[in-house]
């Protein structure tokens, strides 16, 4: 009898014991698997830019991925009144769940390392941590991205931009007035400023975004070169968005005609209506050109008779492109009239003149 007890008790145990590894078994899980998301860990862009990262297939393959953004590495610092970096970064960096892409708009971010005006700095990078994960497919992966944002450049108006320093030539007397020209639209909570106003004086102002030099600005005198390095600027909340480095130079006025100057005397004498023989060679004076410093060359610009356009098919008339004097080929297909040759002359810094040389033939008595 006693055995009978035995056995039972050890059936019962052993059944016991089965039951609770089945159970051990149907309840543990299987780890989930760390996944590489395999994106660019760096990237750059201009401010005012727009950028889409895709994810990799072996991420978007799986139906059932969740994809959410993590920007909790940032120093959350406060960008403007009611706002914070990471209320800025979760619109500005989003995420696209049917192109699987990663879109960011840098237009509602700002460049890095900008200081505010009241000393806010930004980070030197903006970092977004990626957090994919998938049921179906049991796997999680994480991804941190440097994002780098470079401030836009200014463009002014009608001005070359190709060169590192734009550069404009402003004649004493004449209106200098420059439209700055931004890469996007300027928004509401944008402003324009002068980076370095105490360096320039108070001769340039700006009005929104339009530059304005005074009356007075340059030499008292207005005979002596001078220039100004002004660097205008974009701000948003009060960061540097974008900027520009922009050189105006004023010049004396450039005394240009056909005749003599005496700058000792500011004297001039014009000889620009002359009288030759019909048929005849003829070589003219070069033309009077003040400052010398900013003679650079010449070139006829076009030639009329009595008014109306010329045709020099047989190149007749030619111009010293040094020194600016005109020449007449002796020929016999000229007929008597008034020719006006319009002489052009190109300055040193670019600028462009225009002056005119009439040559009034006969026939000689």
């Amino acid at each position: 009898m006693r055995k009978e007890k035995n056995y039972a008790r050890s059936l019962f145990m052993g059944l016991l014991a089965l039951s609770l590894t089945a159970c051990s078994s149907d309840n543990e899980e299987t780890p989930q698997k760390q996944i590489d998301i395999e994106l660019t860990p760096t990237a750059s862009m201009v401010y005012g830019e727009q950028q889409s990262i895709t994810l990799p297939s072996s991420v978007l393959d799986a139906s059932d991925v969740q994809i959410s953004l993590d920007f909790s590495l940032n120093e959350n610092v406060k960008v403007n009144a009611s706002e914070f970096l990471n209320d800025k970064l979760s619109k500005a960096v989003t995420v696209n769940k049917e192109s699987g892409k990663i879109n960011v708009n840098s237009g509602l971010l700002y460049p890095n390392s900008a200081v505010s005006g009241n000393g806010t700095k930004l980070p030197d990078s903006y970092k977004i941590t990626v957090n994919v994960s998938s049921v179906s497919q049991n796997f999680q992966g994480k991804q941190t991205i440097d994002f780098k944002i470079t401030p836009a450049k200014l463009s002014i108006k009608d001005i070359e931009s190709k060169a590192v320093i734009p550069v404009a030539y402003v004649i004493y007397g004449d209106a200098a007035n420059f439209e700055l020209e931004a890469p996007q639209t300027v928004s509401a909570d944008m402003s324009w400023a002068i980076e370095n106003p105490s360096a320039i004086g108070t001769e340039v102002t700006l009005n929104s975004n339009v530059l304005k030099f005074a009356a007075n600005a340059g030499d008292p005198d207005k005979k002596a070169e001078k220039a100004y390095d002004v660097t205008p600027v974009l701000l948003k909340d009060n960061f540097r968005v974008a900027s520009t480095t922009f050189r105006v130079i004023f010049i004396p006025k450039i005394k240009f005609f056909f005749g003599t100057y005496y700058p000792e005397y500011d004297l001039t004498i014009v000889l620009n209506n002359l009288h030759i023989a019909l048929s005849n060679g003829y070589v003219s004076a070069a033309p009077a050109f003040s400052p010398e410093a900013y003679k650079s060359s010449f070139a006829i610009n076009g030639i009329k008779k009595d008014g109306q356009p010329f045709s020099d098919t047989e190149s007749i008339f030619s111009i010293n492109e040094k020194t600016g004097s005109v020449s007449v080929k002796k020929s016999t297909s000229l007929t008597a009239g008034a020719y006006e040759i319009t002489v052009k002359a190109i300055t040193t810094t670019g600028l462009e003149f225009l002056t005119t040389l009439t040559l009034n033939m006969a026939n000689a008595e």
